[in-house]
């Protein structure tokens, strides 16, 4: 290669991980295609004077599980309940016999994102990070006699990725996923293994698995050649 083609190739090199940390394609991934896998999450009872579920404060975790190891594909980590609380939305619990079903609107505020730099959403370079800018989740709890048998929730986030160009303003525009309650201090036993840690140095909360999950990435403007390393190596071809 020639010094001229060594010197320029260095410059896309030194630009491309630089912004590395800006998606590297748009579009959607999923569970079901296989292009994403699901995960685990735990949720810290963080008020030692309201150790239970819902509570303002009560902070969120989740990674991707592949079978035996958490968060090779994707983590979210901080997510704290704003300070309505869960919000009951539908109850139709019988008074007489405790069975039914409440279902609960909780918004979180704060939280982070990483997705890895080996899938085909990054450069190959560089992870992607970020500021999650929303996230809410919708739970709806079951309930035999006036005790909880088990809870689904529904889960909806976006997010903004870090070193990104303003140019660019790529973003998880829509994010979601179905969760399952597999744990909580009401159930027989102790907080599961391989789940991720509780926040906030809790003692107590909640386990659940992530059984499916779908993402979308949108920028406004595609990455540009020398933002990328797709772009890079489209000049060497």
């Amino acid at each position: 290669m020639k010094p001229f083609l060594l010197t320029l190739f260095a410059i896309i090199v030194i630009a491309a991980s630089a912004s590395a940390q800006c998606p590297d394609a748009m579009g959607q991934w999923s569970t079901t295609d296989g292009t994403m896998i699901g995960g685990r999450a735990s949720e810290a009872y963080c008020t030692p004077s309201m150790q239970y579920g819902g509570v303002p404060g009560n902070t969120q975790n989740a990674e991707s599980w592949n079978g035996t190891t958490l968060g090779t594909q994707w983590r979210a980590w901080d997510m704290s309940i704003d300070d309505n609380g869960a919000v009951l939305i539908v109850d139709t619990v019988d008074p007489a016999t405790g069975d039914g079903t409440q279902t609960y609107q909780t918004m979180y505020l704060n939280g982070q994102f990483w997705l890895d730099r080996d899938e085909n959403w990054a450069d190959g370079l560089a992870d992607l990070t970020g500021d999650l800018t929303n996230f809410q989740v919708i739970s709806t709890l079951t309930f035999i006699g006036g005790n909880v048998v088990g809870a689904t929730s529904n889960i909806t986030f976006g997010g903004s990725f870090n070193n990104c160009s303003v140019s660019n303003g790529c973003d998880i525009s829509f994010a979601i996923a179905n969760a399952v309650l597999i744990w909580n201090p009401d159930f027989n036993g102790s907080f599961p293994m391989h789940y991720p840690p509780l926040a906030c140095d809790a003692t107590l909360g909640e386990a659940y698995d992530i059984v499916s999950i779908t993402i979308q990435i949108d920028c406004s403007v595609s990455v540009e050649v020398g933002e990328s390393w797709g772009g890079v190596k489209s000049l060497f071809r």
